[in-house]
Parts: structure tokens; C-alpha cells; sequence
């Protein structure tokens, strides 16, 4: 039974938030009876253009011909049955833009990305994250194999390196569906066009040195856009139902004051649970004037709207919150902020707790390899020589074997020859007369 309810409240949480993104701003901006009515109206409508082409659909069928329909019958039974079609493929993340939107990554980004560009695609609600580190970058793809990265490449490691950093993504299935930009400021124009025309970039080569400012941002904005990087909804939430520190709301009924569980919020509405003893102070386009909501240490009080309330079972209920107009932008900075402090503070816990990458994507790894066995291919020749002295030598010719006597006798007379030269250049006074 309590499966049951589990996954009957993720259903309806998930079914809440997605009429809450998609028809958020249609109700915060007008009276939510004339929205009721707009929306009664518009499904008579679609009621009555169903009914109509079912109608049509009948008389058509109905109009047919029988000759007509029994060549068809007869052409079908001459057709041979076609050949089994193979098994489907299955289709890369990338192919389609899911329904909450993509992840956005800078990879190692320069001081003015991370503190201009970032804060900017924030406020427009983009999911965006910073990895200054990039031995960690290949860590957080595999979680989201259907995100946006872009990477500057002009320090850290050679272009050579990065290019067979962003080529190594072909070797795994996970990191091939990832969305790949560059960013630079002053790449050479050969290196650029060999990434260009070498590597693939669905996100696209960003020249800093052509974008800048607000031209910058809408460059970004539109390369996202194009990817599906929001999917259907417009605002980034924030699902506490399975953090260790929930939110809680309060408002007050007459003399009551009474507590809800926020399971997820964003900058226009959040979803809350609440008793079933509440009764029904939350039903449908009632206007709780003071909403208390703690968000970690700051609390801040909004006028909220009811757009909806379900019953999950007998014990408890789902209201779909907006808050209304007149809250302040000052409040829904405040909740952004908090919104996205969560999103990067489970995002550090998710990827540094794993291992940084330590590969080297220079050549030299492969040079040294190459190295080591060109130096075993010397070792091994030389060994070979080794032996070879050891080995018995080869008999003599007969040129050598008469060559051999001749030297030796050549070698023998040089000594005499020697002697008599030294006794000859003795001088004539050193002899001694004989009768002396």
C-alpha cells in the first residue's frame, strides 16, 4: 500500500509541476475565474472539432466504392509479404530535446564568462554550471550525457591537446551524444579551422574576439535554444521532497496557523503536501494573502494563488502554488538564488566526489612507448652480437694462412734492424784507443 502511494504522489507531483510551468504566466497575469472560463471554452471546442472529423472520417469510409475496395483486396493478395524490417536502432539523447531541458557547462572559462556570462543565462533560467577543473569534466558528462559543454581552449593544455581531449569523447558511447562548443579569444586561424573541420561541434566555435557583451549572450542563447537546452518548461525548480532538509510554508487560517511541505519551488510557484484535516482552505483560485516559506536562513512572505488541488489518498493533499503578481523581484531573487545554490551544491557532491582524469592527451605518451621499443630492439641486437664472439671462428683461407708466416717474419726482423741503428749514431770519441 505504501508503494502505492509513493509512486502515486510522484505522478501527481510531476503532472503539478508541468501545468505549473507551462501555464504559469497565463495566470499570473490574469484573473484565474476568466482563465477557468477560457479554458472550458477552448475544450468545448476541441470536443466539437473531434466530433467533427470523426464524422467526416465515417462518411469517407462510407463513400468508398466496392470495386475499388476489392482491387485494393486483390492487389494485396499479389503483393508479396515485404521482408522483415530490422531491429530499430535506438536513437541518441541528442536526437531529442527532453522534457525539463539540458544541463550547460563551462569548462575552464575565463574570468568574465564565469562572472558575466553565467550570472546572465541564470537569470534567464538556464541550468548552468561552471567546472574550472577540467580533469573533471569527463566525470560530469557521464552523468548527463545529454548536455551542453562548452570548453575554452586557450590555456591549460596545448590546442593539440584539447583536440585529442574533445576527440577522446568518440571512445565512449556515453560521451558521444554530449553537445560540444568551443570558446576562444586567440587561437591561430590554421588551428581553428582544423577543430572546424576535424572535430564535431553541434555547439558550434565561439570567437570571444567577435562576441562580446550582449552580442555574447545572445550567441549563447540562441546555440541553446536551438538544442532544446529548456525543453518544455520555462523555470528551473528546485525538488527538496528527497533532501534531508525540507521546506516548509506556513499561512494562517482564522486563528490557526497552519504548515505545508514543500516538495519543489521555483521563482513563480512551488508544490506543497498538506493534511486532509486541513480541509479545504487551499481549494482551487483561493488567495492566501501571507505565505511564510523559509528558504535555509531567510524566510520571505508572498501572496499566493491556489491553481490546483488533488487528493492523494484519504490522508493527504497536493495544492499547486503561484505566487501572485505582486510579489517582488527583490523575493524572486531571493528564490532563484536559493533555487540555484542547491542545484550546484548537489552538483559538487554528484562529480568531485569522484576521481579527476589523469590521462595525457599529448603525443608523448605514444612517443615514449615507441621509444621503450626502439631501446628493446637495440638490447636484443646487441645480445645477438654477444654471442656471436662466442661462437667458434670460421676456418682461414689460403691467402691468409700464407700472409700469416710473411708478418710474423717481418715483425721479427724489426728489431735488428733497430739495434744497429742505435750502435751506428753512437759518437766517434766515446771509443778508447787500444794502447791506452
Amino acid at each position: 500500500m505504501s508503494d502505492s502511494i509513493l509512486s502515486d504522489e510522484k505522478s501527481e507531483t510531476r503532472e503539478s509541476i508541468e501545468n505549473v510551468v507551462s501555464q504559469a504566466e497565463a495566470a499570473s497575469d490574469k484573473e484565474l475565474p476568466q482563465e477557468e472560463q477560457k479554458e472550458a471554452a477552448e475544450q468545448t471546442e476541441a470536443e466539437k472539432s473531434a466530433e467533427q472529423t470523426e464524422a467526416e472520417k465515417a462518411e469517407t469510409s462510407d463513400e468508398t466504392p466496392a470495386d475499388e475496395t476489392a482491387s485494393e483486396e486483390s492487389a494485396e493478395s499479389k503483393t508479396p509479404e515485404p521482408a522483415p524490417e530490422p531491429a530499430p536502432v535506438p536513437t541518441a539523447p541528442r536526437c531529442e530535446n527532453p522534457i525539463v531541458g539540458r544541463k550547460v557547462f563551462f569548462i575552464n572559462p575565463p574570468l568574465y564568462v564565469e562572472n558575466y556570462l553565467h550570472l546572465e543565462l541564470k537569470q534567464h533560467e538556464y541550468e548552468v554550471y561552471i567546472i574550472s577543473d577540467f580533469r573533471y569534466t569527463k566525470t560530469a558528462l557521464r552523468h548527463f550525457p545529454d548536455a551542453l559543454c562548452f570548453i575554452f581552449i586557450d590555456d591549460e593544455m596545448s590546442y593539440d591537446e584539447w583536440f585529442n581531449f574533445i576527440q577522446s569523447f568518440q571512445n565512449e558511447p556515453v560521451l558521444k551524444t554530449i553537445f560540444v562548443g568551443l570558446m576562444s579569444a586567440v587561437i591561430p586561424k590554421a588551428q581553428h579551422e582544423r577543430f572546424l573541420m576535424n572535430l564535431s561541434l553541434p555547439g558550434g566555435f565561439i570567437l570571444l574576439t567577435e562576441f562580446k557583451g550582449s552580442a555574447l549572450i545572445e550567441k549563447i542563447v540562441g546555440i541553446l535554444d536551438l538544442n532544446g537546452a529548456k525543453g518544455r518548461r520555462k523555470y528551473l525548480r528546485w525538488d527538496c521532497s528527497s533532501e534531508d532538509t525540507p521546506i516548509n510554508g506556513y499561512f494562517a487560517n482564522g486563528s490557526q496557523l497552519l504548515q505545508v511541505s514543500i516538495v519543489n519551488i521555483s521563482s513563480v510557484g512551488f508544490v506543497c503536501y498538506y493534511p486532509a484535516s486541513y480541509g479545504d482552505v487551499l481549494k482551487k483560485n483561493t488567495l492566501v494573502a501571507s505565505f511564510s516559506i523559509t528558504l535555509g536562513r531567510r524566510s520571505i512572505v508572498t501572496p499566493s494563488v491556489v491553481f490546483d488541488t488533488k487528493m492523494v489518498n484519504a490522508s493527504k493533499y497536493v495544492s499547486i502554488m503561484l505566487f501572485s503578481k505582486h510579489v517582488g523581484q527583490d523575493d524572486r531573487k531571493v528564490i532563484k538564488n536559493y533555487v540555484f545554490d542547491q542545484l550546484q551544491d548537489r552538483f559538487e557532491k554528484l562529480v568531485f566526489a569522484g576521481q579527476p582524469d589523469v590521462e595525457d592527451y599529448s603525443n608523448r605518451g605514444q612517443n615514449q612507448a615507441k621509444a621503450e621499443e626502439a631501446a628493446e630492439e637495440l638490447v636484443e641486437e646487441a645480445e645477438e652480437v654477444l654471442e656471436g664472439d662466442g661462437a667458434e671462428k670460421p676456418e682461414k683461407t689460403e691467402n691468409e694462412k700464407t700472409a700469416e708466416p710473411a708478418a710474423a717474419a717481418g715483425e721479427a726482423e724489426k728489431p735488428a734492424e733497430e739495434e744497429k741503428t742505435a750502435e751506428s749514431e753512437k759518437p766517434a770519441d766515446a771509443e778508447k784507443p787500444a794502447d791506452a
